[in-house]
Formats: C-alpha cells, structure tokens, sequence
C-alpha cells in the first residue's frame, strides 16, 4: 500500500507493550508465552543482548556488554537498549564499586526461560480428566470457518445493517465505537468511516490485529481481566492448527473470540475450542519485524472511468460499490462506471480521494501492475478534483454587528475587533461587520463599557 497522510496508525506488540501500566506489565511478564512473543519481536542486537544474559543471576557490567556490538552498529544498540528499558526487560543501575550494571527482570527470565526450556506443564493446563473431542475438524474446514467469519464482519462495516443477525451486538458496538462505522439516520443503519474505509485497506491480519486492540481497550467494560486476555493471545499465537484445546477459565474471552473466527467451539458448552490460522497469525501483524501479507489483485480502470472488477466475493464488490456506480454483473465479473456523484457520495461518508486511489493501487489486477502509473493519471488527478471542490468553500460560525447609530461607533468596534483578531467580514459603507464566535464575547464586552462609559 502507498503511504499517504490517511494511513491508519497502528501500535506493534512492542509499542503496546510500552503503554500499558507496570503492575499488568509484570503479570504479563509471568506468561511463558507473552515472554516469547516479545523476545520475538524485539531487534536482533536485544534479542542477543536478553539470550547472553538469561542464566546470568548477577548483575552484568554495562561497559562489557556494550562491548559485545561493533562501532558500525552502535546506533541499532542505542535503539535496543531504548526499547529493553522501555519495556522493563532489563534496568541499568549503579554497583557499590560505581560501575554501571544491567540486570534482566526476574519476572521475564523466569518467563523465558520456561518458555525456551519448558518445565513439563502444558500452558493450557492439566486436561486429562476431559473426554476426547468427538468430531475432530480438518484444517480445510477451519480456514473456510475464519474467513467466512471474518468476512461477516467486514461486510457489516461495509453494507451498514445493525439489524445483521451474522455479527453479535457486541462486535457491533465495538466497531462503532472503534469509529470504523458511523450511525446512520436510524438506529439500524450505519455507514464506514474514513478510518473504517482505511482499515479495509489493510491486510487480514493487520486488521484482526488493529481490531483486538480496540478489543482490549474494553475489557474492563465487558467484565473482563487485560492481563489474563493479552496472556491468552499470545498463546493462542504458538497453538497449532488442527488441534484442539480446552478451555480451561477462558470461556467469555473464547466467545467473543469465536464470533469473528479466531477459534471456533462447536457449541457454547464445549470444553474444547480450535485456533483458526486467523487466530494464530495475526499476532505476527503486530511484530515490529514482520511483513505483511500480499493479495492477488482484481481490479482494472481504464482511462474513460470504466472500472472493472474480476470477482465473485460480495465483500469486494461492496467495497467498489462504495465509489463507483455498478452497471453490469456477470459471474466472476463486474463493471462499473466512477462518476463525479458516486465519489462525492463517498466524500461525504468521510472517505478521501487518496484512499481511493490506495484501494485501486493495492487491489491492481496483475496485468496492470506492470503500468507506471498503476492507475491511470486522468483518474488520480480527477478524483483529486473532485475532492477540491468540496474545500473550495468553508463555513465558520460568526456573529452580525449591525445598526450602529454613527460611523464613529462602527469604527470603535471595528478597529477593537481587528486588534484582537477576530474580524472575519466588514462592510464601512453599511455598517456591517461579522467577528468569530470565539471573539464575540470579548467584543460585546468591550461595547458594553464603550457605551457605559460615554
């Protein structure tokens, strides 16, 4: 995808991380699992620096360790360092001898450690008393199960129907107060944002990523514990596909897991759930060191605004639906037409002329890919246009002056108001003059005493 001023701003595991406070930093820190997944995200100079020093109990010379990079890479460790300190991985502290010493939390050596080494016990716990899973499922039916599920969820972004029996009001709620929807005119209806257009845009598991962070901004809200949730993601990340897990204290978590396809339960009262390869690999999306997936593209545009889309799946052809006016429908194939009003249309559900043109460059069929530019500069430019119209005009709220008696109060006001900058029209001939709303109390003050005072 192209960079572009509307890109969605979304934390790494690290950066996360960083955020949330000490004391549910350190019970994470007790999880194997969350140990393991940051270690893995952490630059190579810190993952050397956490290896080195893991069965080293003592405190470790600063001066030493430091030793260990070379000077062409001093400024990668000065990065390093900045992100173990950050994260509480590692605290720098003075000996009695005046030496500066690094020494690794106790929380996250025992964490890693257990998570390198293992210690005889599954993460998941003690299931032996628990009958086998009757009806195993296949892997092919748990990839069909994540992208079904997931794809509900991104056409109710899409279509704005809150009547949608596919997505629970929970997730409905979420996603509205995530800002990726807008209510509509009723209590039923609703419209993609300009974040929630952006976020289609991302790859499956960026936005399943970007999604569980706003997930987990509300736990408290739903009854939940930050730290047991963040713990379980991290471990469902190491889980393998195709098998099964019990549930162990997870129950609501898994529920709300399960209705957007990042596990799936058979029922509700079942003791055991699957992780989805959604649910395994969308943590990656949130590693500072890891590329995102590529998709095979489907759309083509020509240079007369006829935009083509190779497709079956209803998601996408909503997507299109969104800037464009459908003309025909075929099996496998859509033709539509980019007209002044369907953009504008889109204009004004907060969608920009530049995340446009990102989705028509990121969704490019093949074919096109080898054009410079992708899409067709009439196009770019025109869209950019048309987006121009709609800033040629702004309005600002202001406040009318008017039936001054002589021109000698008018210019009292007037020049009062220019002083303190808040003139936005005036007319001398007629008396007429408009200051900010935010300005007019201090004008109508300084009128009052004028007239008071003579």
């Amino acid at each position: 995808m192209k960079t572009s001023n509307d890109k969605m701003k979304i934390k790494n595991i690290l950066e996360y991380m960083q955020k949330i406070p000490q004391p549910i930093q350190e019970s994470l820190y007790t999880h194997p699992a969350t140990c393991l997944a940051i270690f893995r995200s952490l630059p190579e100079i810190a993952q050397q620096y956490l290896m080195r020093l893991l069965f080293i109990t003592h405190p470790f010379p600063l001066d030493l360790l430091t030793g260990w990079v070379r000077k062409p890479r001093e400024k990668d460790n000065m990065v390093s360092s900045k992100q173990l300190k950050a994260l509480r991985l590692w605290s720098v502290d003075v000996s009695s001898e005046g030496v500066e010493v690094v020494q690794i939390n106790a929380n996250f050596r025992k964490g890693l450690t257990t998570a390198m080494c293992g210690n005889g016990v599954s993460w998941y716990g003690n299931h032996n008393n628990l009958e086998p899973e009757k009806n195993p499922k296949s892997v092919d039916f748990l990839l069909k199960y994540a992208k079904d599920r997931w794809e509900c969820v991104l056409q109710f972004i899409v279509m704005g129907d809150f009547t949608s029996d596919k997505v629970s009001p929970e997730i409905g709620s979420l996603l509205l107060q995530s800002g990726l929807i807008q209510q509509g005119e009723s209590e039923t209806e609703h419209s993609v944002t300009s974040a929630g257009f952006q976020f289609l845009l991302l790859d499956t598991p960026a936005q399943i990523w970007y999604f569980m962070l706003k997930y987990l901004d509300r736990t408290e809200s739903l009854g939940l514990n930050l730290t047991t949730c963040i713990a379980f993601i991290f471990q469902l990340s190491f889980s393998t596909l195709g098998k099964a897990y019990p549930i162990g204290p997870h129950c609501q978590f898994i529920q709300h897991l399960r209705q957007v396809g990042l596990v799936y339960q058979r029922k509700h009262t079942s003791p055991w759930f699957y992780p989805t390869k959604n649910g395994i690999d969308f943590i990656s999306a949130g590693a500072a060191n890891k590329a995102s997936e590529t998709r095979e593209g489907f759309i083509i545009v020509e240079t007369n605004f006829r935009i083509y889309a190779y497709t079956e799946n209803e998601l996408d052809i909503a997507l299109v639906a969104l800037f464009s006016e459908p003309l025909h429908r075929f099996k496998g194939f859509l033709v539509g037409h980019i007209t002044r009003e369907s953009v504008q249309l889109a204009f004004r559900n907060g969608i920009t002329a530049r995340q446009i043109i990102d989705f028509l460059e990121t969704h490019a069929h093949r074919q096109v890919l080898k054009n410079k530019p992708i899409v067709p500069s009439v196009i770019t430019d025109q869209l950019m246009l048309w987006e121009m119209e709609r800033q040629r005009i702004s309005t600002d709220e202001g406040v009318l002056y008017s039936q001054f008696i002589t021109d000698h109060d008018f210019d009292i006001v007037n020049d009062y108001a220019h002083e303190i900058g808040c003139v936005m029209w005036f007319n001398k001939a007629k008396r007429l003059l408009v200051v900010s709303k935010k300005g007019h109390s201090d004008v109508k003050k300084y009128w009052k005493k004028y007239k008071q005072e003579n």
